[in-house]
């Protein structure tokens, strides 16, 4: 499973019969806010920093966190598995003002966000007539890796995302959360908590931080301005790190055959990466050679 439920309650750390609670000061809902508010301002940052205008270009992480939105609650609706937000009393008008409003109530899909971010950004690049696009997609992927991190600790604070049972690793979840309520009826919750299960979020988080700094200091030491390496760097680094981590998790998600949905996206992203980087192997060596300044 992949959304964010709109619940709040403490995470209970257990390691070896010892339980310590820790209270969150803000809910799932809030966290996942911040990571959304957080994307615009590094975007900014990054625009300015390639020396873009901001006046003509200050719109373009709007409509890439407007379409995202729009588009993890897509897949949320219709793409979740058995935790879908689709219900029998939903009908075709609701679900539309509710694509509508970008804070909407279901739960988002980060793939899903994912594509819509880059949909958004191709229509603001329209838009603006600027005919930046490689450098649009560049500094997105550095700033929604950053989203991407903040975003899991949602995840976390709200037990979605949850891992398999694990005595030396787990973390056991209280009643409010998402995991408690998926596993309620089975053998994985005991003494009103579940069992240990692995943090998967936070190793998810982890990850992402870590390829938000390596994206980070290439882009601001500037070794290269070769177009589409930051998006495809990070579209290869996240899904190569997807892929493993949904080995681990037991929630509720799309599955295609043997695995999840968002594994084979995650192939196709890798896979697309390969291609990119071989194909340009060396222009993309000779960048980093020159720093050269490649045009936007």
């Amino acid at each position: 499973m992949e959304t964010i439920q709109q619940v709040a309650d403490p995470a209970v750390f257990l390691h070896r019969n010892a339980i310590i609670s820790v209270n969150f000061m803000f809910k799932p809902s809030t966290i996942v806010n911040v990571a959304l508010f957080a994307y615009f301002p590094i975007f900014l940052v990054l625009l300015k920093h390639r020396s873009f205008k901001l006046a003509k270009t200050w719109f373009v992480p709007l409509f890439a966190l407007y379409f995202g939105v729009l588009s993890a609650t897509l897949f949320a609706i219709f793409l979740n598995g058995n935790d879908s937000t689709f219900s029998s009393q939903d009908t075709f008008l609701s679900v539309v003002l509710d694509l509508i409003n970008p804070k909407n109530r279901r739960g988002k899909v980060l793939f899903g966000g994912y594509f819509g971010a880059i949909f958004g950004i191709g229509v603001a690049n329209l838009l603006s007539r600027q005919k930046s696009l490689p450098a649009f997609l560049d500094i997105s992927a550095i700033s929604i890796s950053f989203l991407f991190f903040v975003w899991r600790i949602g995840c976390f604070s709200g037990g979605c995302c949850y891992g398999e049972p694990n005595d030396t690793f787990g973390i056991s979840f209280s009643r409010k959360t998402t995991a408690f309520a998926h596993l309620k009826n089975t053998a994985l919750v005991v003494n009103k908590a579940t069992v240990p299960l692995l943090p998967t979020q936070l190793f998810s988080a982890a990850g992402d931080f870590v390829i938000f700094l390596f994206l980070l200091i290439l882009f601001c030491t500037k070794k290269t301005k070769y177009p589409y390496f930051y998006f495809f760097a990070h579209a290869f680094l996240y899904g190569a790190g997807r892929f493993t981590i949904e080995f681990f998790r037991i929630d509720p998600r799309e599955f295609w055959g043997p695995l999840s949905m968002s594994q084979w996206i995650s192939l196709v992203l890798i896979a697309a990466s390969l291609v990119f980087f071989i194909k340009n192997r060396k222009e993309i060596a000779e960048s980093f050679k020159n720093k050269a300044s490649h045009i936007r």
